[in-house]
């Protein structure tokens, strides 16, 4: 028997943060190597990825785990603060909670796979209330153990028991690329005027969009489909 089921990126997807990683990021690139980290850059390069893999990307791949963790720690702890400092309070992307109602109501399971580390998921769970909406065990994060998000999907699937099409919201080029792997995947991306030259390479994007109020329609297609 089929069972849809809808995985949602976090960062830059269902909470548009991409500036605060830019600062935090910039900030241990500056750090390490001296050199910027910019949108364009985060966008094409970073976005996506582990922070293993990003900072491997930016410091080389010969440093010890040691080392990786303390910088993907402190990153995170940059962007934590920048996080809890946005005026009137870090808000999810306008239109998700409705879709996530929206969801609950047609019977289809969802959750998130995020690249971000469990000190992250936490913080999100908590700031987001996002126990309200979904089971937090089901939640895939960055444990170390995946080198992109193909991993992470499939854990997501396994998580929600999903045996047939699944939906998966995204923004970054990795995600998208993960994401078009996946076998009965379509996808719904954040539509980012960096990543314009690409989205063609990618025929089961449904739509884009610029919230989650534009998704509405193509959400009810897919799943009455």
């Amino acid at each position: 028997m089929n069972r849809k089921g809808v995985i949602f990126d976090f960062n830059g997807t269902l909470f548009f943060d991409s500036p605060l990683h830019v600062i935090a990021w910039d900030s241990i690139s500056m750090e390490l190597t001296g050199t910027h980290v910019t949108a364009p850059r985060l966008a094409e390069e970073f976005s996506g990825l582990p922070n293993l893999e990003i900072l491997k990307k930016i410091a080389g791949p010969d440093h010890s785990p040691a080392f990786y963790d303390t910088y993907s720690k402190k990153k995170e702890a940059l962007y934590r603060k920048a996080v809890a400092e946005i005026p009137g309070g870090a808000k999810l992307t306008e239109g998700a909670q409705a879709l996530f109602t929206l969801l609950k109501k047609e019977n289809i399971p969802f959750t998130i796979a995020s690249a971000s580390i469990k000190e992250n998921i936490d913080f999100f769970i908590e700031t987001f209330h996002l126990d309200r909406y979904l089971n937090p065990s089901t939640i895939v994060y960055d444990d170390g153990s995946y080198k992109d998000k193909i991993g992470m999907f499939k854990e997501a699937e396994n998580r929600l028991q999903i045996h047939g099409p699944v939906l998966i919201f995204e923004d970054s080029f990795s995600g998208i690329s993960c994401a078009a792997s996946m076998p009965n995947a379509s996808l719904i991306v954040i539509d980012d005027p960096n990543l314009h030259k690409i989205y063609a390479q990618f025929p089961c994007i449904l739509c884009r969009i610029h919230t989650f109020k534009d998704a509405f329609d193509c959400v009810s297609a897919w799943i009455h489909s």
